[in-house]
């Protein structure tokens, strides 16, 4: 195994590019309008069409799957934190 110092400026361009990325995702929200579809096939699922009922759980998919990497990005970045702190802000 090869060790890299964390000082090298390659691997901190490649952690800070991480960071961000992981950031972006820790900090993802459903846009509004899919949460007020969402919202709204969700009140109405007994009266829905099949094709609505496809639609709210395809959404309901989507927003599942987001919601875990979401968590997942926002447990990296605390090991990340944990593990290089003077390379992780929060800014």
């Amino acid at each position: 195994m090869i060790a890299v110092s964390t000082e090298d400026p390659q691997c901190q361009s490649a952690i800070h590019t991480c960071a961000v990325a992981l950031r972006r995702l820790a900090q993802f929200e459903l846009d509004t309008l899919l949460q007020q579809r969402l919202h709204d096939l969700g009140a109405r699922k007994e009266l829905l069409t099949p094709a609505e009922h496809a639609e709210l759980l395809a959404l309901v998919a989507f927003a599942q799957q987001r919601t875990i990497e979401k968590l997942e990005a926002q447990a990296a970045l605390h090991r990340l934190r944990t593990v290089l702190p003077e390379s992780i802000t929060d800014a």
